[in-house]
């Protein structure tokens, strides 16, 4: 299975980038905004922006890190939790939790330009759709329904799954992206 290097940095602020954008934007919208978004600067840049492993779940794919970093105990380091509260704010109601930037930022200094390009493009094209229109997009996600299928609940995807068979020169594409991984991971 195809993994990265998880960039909590990357999360944070693209956490933050998000809410900046679309105050009060619930975790499930974060989940699936960030998935459109991995998977397009994968295929364009050769590596996702979170390098968080995605699990096929009921409603669709969700990033296992992104998603704990928005629930008040999670287990996580402090200092990852104490990063978090400096970019965002999170108000639960339940199960929902809505996601607030704090005040004043402006700059997201872990993401780069192209980053940041893919986390609002993905916005803008499905941070408006509605919750079953998103299930249904992301279930038709072939990575999604290898994993949904292979038994498991919260099955992991693999990132290879998200390269489509009629990518140019598939091959090598997924052999540069296991070196790249590999390397990240070594």
């Amino acid at each position: 299975m195809l993994r990265f290097r998880i960039n909590y940095e990357k999360c944070i602020q693209g956490i933050a980038l998000l809410a900046a954008h679309k105050p009060g934007i619930t975790q499930y919208y974060i989940g699936k905004v960030f998935f459109f978004a991995d998977e397009e600067h994968l295929l364009d840049w050769g590596r996702p922006i979170s390098g968080d492993q995605y699990v096929a779940m009921e409603h669709g794919p969700m990033p296992s890190v992104i998603y704990d970093l928005l629930k008040e105990d999670a287990g996580l380091p402090d200092e990852v939790n104490d990063e978090v509260d400096r970019w965002v704010k999170v108000v639960s109601e339940g199960n929902r939790r809505e996601v607030f930037v704090r005040g004043g930022v402006q700059d997201w200094p872990a993401l780069s330009e192209a980053e940041r390009e893919c986390l609002l493009k993905s916005l803008r094209e499905y941070g408006s759709k509605s919750f079953s229109e998103l299930r249904r997009l992301t279930h038709e996600e072939r990575a999604y329904r290898d994993a949904w299928d292979s038994g498991p609940r919260s099955a992991p995807m693999d990132y290879e799954k998200l390269v489509p068979d009629s990518f140019e020169d598939r091959p090598a594409f997924v052999a540069e992206l296991r070196e790249r991984a590999a390397f990240e991971l070594a």
